[in-house]
C-alpha cells in the first residue's frame, strides 16, 4: 500500500499531523506539528513524544546537544557550587574542552544519547589517540589516550548525565560503568620496567649534604630551609606546606587543613585568569594530623620570631592565621617559584636534580625502611587508597632487597 503524503517541505513530501501537547496557564492549547514519512511514521513520532511528556522529560530542551548542555552544566551550575573544588571543576572543564567541544560526540542530542556512540568513541581514542590544540604555540598535537584518561573522561560524562537525569533532560545515564567498557589490554604485555619507578629519593651521602645545608642560621632568611626540613619530617605535599598557617602547627603535630594552589578563576565562560588560593585538600583523607619529632619545635620557635620581625617590617602582624612560609613581602609563595628555588639549591650543593615531590618520597621510603606499618604510612601521607601507599613498599633500595633475599640463605644445599 502506497504511503500517503499531505504536504511538501523543501521539496520533500511528508505526512503532517498537529497534536495538542498541553495547555497554557490561561487554558489555551499548545499544539505541535509532526512530519513523518507517511501517516504511520507520523503517528509513531507523536506516540514517542507523548510518552516522553508522560515520563516527566523536559521537552523544551529536546534539541539540546551534549556540548551545549555540558557548557550550561559547567558554567551555570558547577562553577558557582560551594561543593565543587576548583581542581574538580578544572578537570571537568578540561575534559569538555579537549574531548567534547567541537567533537562528533558533542553534537548528539541529550535525549537521544545511548551508550554505543560513547563506547565507539572511547575505543577510537584508545586505538588512534587524538589531536589536541595547544593554546601556547597555537598548534595541534597528536597524543595517545590511556585507559586511565578515558576512565577520567567517562567520569565527567557520567557526572554530567547524572545532572541531566535529575533535571529531567533524559531518563537514563548512558555512561554508567555498568553500560560502558573502558578499553585497554586486560591481558597485558611483558613489562621490563621497574615498579615504582616514579619514586625519586636521595642516597645517604646526598641526604647528609642536604641536611648540612639546611641548618638554621640566625639573622638570615630561613624560609626555604625550614620549609624543606618540615617537608622531610612530615611528608606534606608542597601545596600543603605553602598553605600551612601558624595555628595548625604545635610542638609535636601539624594539622593539614589547606593547600595553596594557583587556581583558574573564570571572568566569563571563555576567559579566565589564575590566582593563588587556599583551597581544601584534594581528598577527605588529605585532611589529617601528622606527628613530627619534638626536637624540631625549638627551631620552629626561632623561625616564628624571625617571621614576626619580617611581618612587622611590612607593617603587618604575624598571628595564628598567618601563613608561615611567605615571600619577603609576606605574600603567598607560588609553587613555581618554590620549584625554581629547589632547583637552584640542588645545583648549588652539587646534587643531581630530583623533583620537589622527592621530599615526600624520601619521607615515605624512610618510614618503610625503618619498619613503619602500611596503614600508619597511608594515614600520615593522607592517601585515599592503600594501593597508592603500597608503591613505597614495592620500591626498596637494592641493599634492602639483598638483605631480604639472604633471609632464606639456609635453604641452599652446599
Amino acid at each position: 500500500m502506497a504511503k500517503k503524503y499531505n504536504c511538501e517541505k523543501n521539496g520533500i513530501p511528508y505526512f503532517r499531523k498537529t497534536k495538542t501537547i498541553g495547555h497554557k496557564s490561561d487554558g489555551t492549547p499548545v499544539k505541535k506539528e509532526f512530519y513523518g514519512d507517511g501517516e504511520k511514521d507520523c503517528d509513531r513520532q507523536i506516540e514517542e513524544y507523548m510518552d516522553k511528556i508522560k515520563s516527566g522529560l523536559n521537552i523544551s530542551i529536546e534539541n539540546l546537544t551534549i556540548e551545549q548542555g555540558m557548557h550550561i552544566w559547567l558554567f551555570d551550575v558547577l562553577l558557582h557550587s560551594k561543593n565543587i573544588k576548583s581542581a574538580s571543576f578544572e578537570k571537568h572543564e578540561c575534559n569538555y574542552r579537549h574531548y567534547i567541544k567541537n567533537r562528533e560526540i558533542g553534537y548528539i542530542k541529550i535525549q537521544n544519547a545511548i551508550s554505543l556512540p560513547f563506547q565507539r568513541y572511547y575505543n577510537d581514542l584508545y586505538k588512534n589517540g587524538i589531536y589536541l590544540f595547544n593554546s601556547t604555540n597555537k598548534e595541534k598535537k597528536h597524543v595517545s589516550v590511556t585507559s586511565n584518561k578515558i576512565f577520567d573522561l567517562n567520569k565527567t560524562l557520567r557526572a554530567f548525565f547524572s545532572y541531566c537525569v535529575k533535571e529531567h533532560y533524559t531518563l537514563d545515564n548512558p555512561c554508567l560503568l555498568s553500560k560502558i567498557e573502558i578499553p585497554g589490554n586486560a591481558d597485558g604485555e611483558e613489562d621490563e620496567t621497574d615498579e615504582g619507578n616514579d619514586i625519586q629519593v636521595f642516597n645517604e651521602q646526598e641526604l647528609n649534604i642536604i641536611k648540612n645545608n639546611l641548618k638554621y642560621i640566625e639573622n638570615q632568611n630561613n624560609t626555604f630551609n625550614i620549609m624543606i626540613q618540615l617537608g622531610f619530617i612530615t611528608g606534606l605535599r608542597i601545596g600543603e606546606l605553602l598553605g600551612l598557617k601558624k595555628k595548625f602547627i604545635t610542638n609535636s603535630i601539624v594539622k593539614v587543613r589547606n593547600t595553596l594552589k594557583k587556581a583558574k578563576v573564570y571572568d566569563t565562560a571563555d576567559t579566565y585568569h589564575r590566582e593563588l588560593k587556599l583551597i581544601r585538600p584534594k581528598s577527605k583523607t588529605s585532611i589529617r594530623t601528622v606527628n613530627y619529632p619534638e626536637n624540631f619545635y625549638s627551631i620552629l620557635q626561632l623561625y616564628f620570631k624571625e617571621q614576626e620581625k619580617k611581618w612587622k617590617k611590612n607593617n603587618l602582624t604575624f598571628n595564628d592565621d598567618s601563613l608561615i612560609f611567605t615571600t619577603q613581602n609576606c605574600k603567598p609563595i607560588d609553587s613555581a617559584n618554590f620549584n625554581r628555588a629547589w632547583r637552584r639549591f640542588l645545583k648549588r650543593i652539587e646534587i643531581p636534580y630530583k623533583k620537589p615531590h622527592s621530599i615526600r618520597d624520601l619521607y615515605a621510603t624512610t618510614l618503610v625502611r625503618r619498619g613503619a606499618k602500611l596503614h600508619d604510612v597511608k594515614s600520615m601521607l593522607g592517601h585515599s587508597s592503600i594501593q597508592i601507599t603500597e608503591k613505597y613498599y614495592i620500591f626498596v633500595f637494592p641493599e634492602d632487597k639483598s638483605k631480604t633475599a639472604n633471609l632464606i640463605r639456609d635453604f641452599v644445599s652446599l
